[in-house]
């Protein structure tokens, strides 16, 4: 429960568990010197545990757009083109930071109501005579609770020679993501999702063979800049291996989160996120609620509903609210006042909070009659 006594059941930031949340509560201690240097490097290898990569992550303290700004504008320098691809409210996210940082930034908009189509992205690759130096996309949209193909799309990028940056906000730690595997140059998260850690770390994975290619580049700025940090990590590696004052509480919380995830193993945990988007797809439909992407194409992080004729989605939220104490998210972008959002992450993705949900928003439909849809 949140502090007002509202369930936290949103898409983020989600609601944290107590021993998490004790981890906030602890006295500060300097960001700096031996000891905390070697909690935030063992942070760094249980992070890329996570990411599954062998490559380096840096931890930023700011929001999840911190991150995409830092690896944007750290992976292409100004003279290249970025090709970002755009299916949501998140996808314009991205490119509205690319377009502040880049004249050369081409914006592929493609239908908001399905999943990014490969064969899009490459004809947008091969079109012209541009050469794209990277491409970025939105691996689960949860302005609209749609899941993109990140791992298909990764072949088209190394068959033109472009990085591939890819927001996985609301999706690592929830979600299956193989971050080398699946040949993902760069990938973006945040600490209040799927991490089970409070807001305020955005973070920035970035592949080995990737930042080979990303250290040879010429880019601006400093705070936002992975030159600037990861110079940082490698001149003061043993005493403040990073360029500016660290949250001290919000990455002690992260680093419990992320202690969370990998003792309850990767694999069981992503099970668990998909079973329990299943279930509550299943009951919510039982109830007139028709959800906005059928099994294959939704996230299993964000489950986003169409409300009905008689009890409209932003009424869902608005009654969640007033009379059972529960939060829950609004449509964004092309879905506002038409869809409503709940969280499934963490130990939101639980019968546990789930049930309480479910239950309140039966009650709300038995206070009225007919079952007529709206979409």
């Amino acid at each position: 429960m949140t502090l007002d006594g509202h369930r936290l059941m949103i898409p983020g930031p989600i609601q944290l568990a107590p021993d998490v949340l004790e981890e906030l509560a602890r006295p500060i201690v300097p960001h700096y010197g031996p000891e905390w240097t070697a909690f935030y490097n063992e942070l760094l290898e249980l992070l890329r545990s996570v990411y599954r990569t062998a490559g380096p992550v840096f931890t930023i303290p700011g929001s999840g757009s911190a991150g995409l700004e830092a690896a944007i504008a750290s992976s292409i320098d100004v003279d290249e083109w970025l090709l970002v691809v755009s299916n949501g409210f998140f996808g314009e996210r991205i490119a509205a930071i690319a377009e502040n940082l880049h004249e050369r930034t081409q914006v592929l908009r493609l239908p908001i109501d399905q999943p990014v189509d490969p064969a899009r992205v490459r004809e947008a690759l091969s079109e012209g005579e541009k050469r794209f130096a990277a491409v970025a996309l939105v691996h689960s949209e949860s302005s609209s609770g749609l899941l993109n193909p990140i791992r298909d799309i990764a072949p088209l990028c190394r068959e033109h020679g472009a990085l591939y940056l890819v927001d996985a906000i609301s999706s690592l730690g929830g979600i299956e993501l193989e971050m080398d595997a699946w040949e993902v140059d760069v990938c973006i998260c945040a600490s209040q999702k799927c991490l089970e850690g409070p807001p305020g770390i955005g973070l920035v994975a970035v592949g080995k063979r990737a930042w080979e290619r990303i250290a040879r580049k010429q880019t601006r700025g400093w705070y936002l800049n992975l030159h600037v940090w990861n110079d940082f990590a490698e001149r003061w590696s043993d005493w403040h291996p990073y360029p500016v004052t660290l949250a001290v509480p919000a990455f002690r919380a992260l680093r419990a989160g992320v202690e969370r995830i990998l003792k309850e193993g990767l694999e069981a945990r992503i099970e668990r996120h998909q079973s329990m988007a299943s279930r509550v797809r299943s009951q919510l439909g039982e109830l007139g609620f028709l959800p906005v992407f059928s099994e294959t194409d939704a996230s299993p992080t964000v489950l986003a509903f169409f409300g009905t004729e008689d009890v409209p989605a932003d009424d869902v939220s608005d009654r969640l609210r007033s009379e059972h104490r529960i939060l829950i998210g609004r449509g964004m972008g092309e879905y506002s006042g038409r869809v409503f959002r709940v969280g499934n992450m963490g130990p939101q993705a639980s019968e546990e909070e789930m049930a309480p949900l479910v239950e309140a928003i039966r009650a709300i439909t038995m206070t009225h009659t007919g079952k007529g849809h709206s979409g």
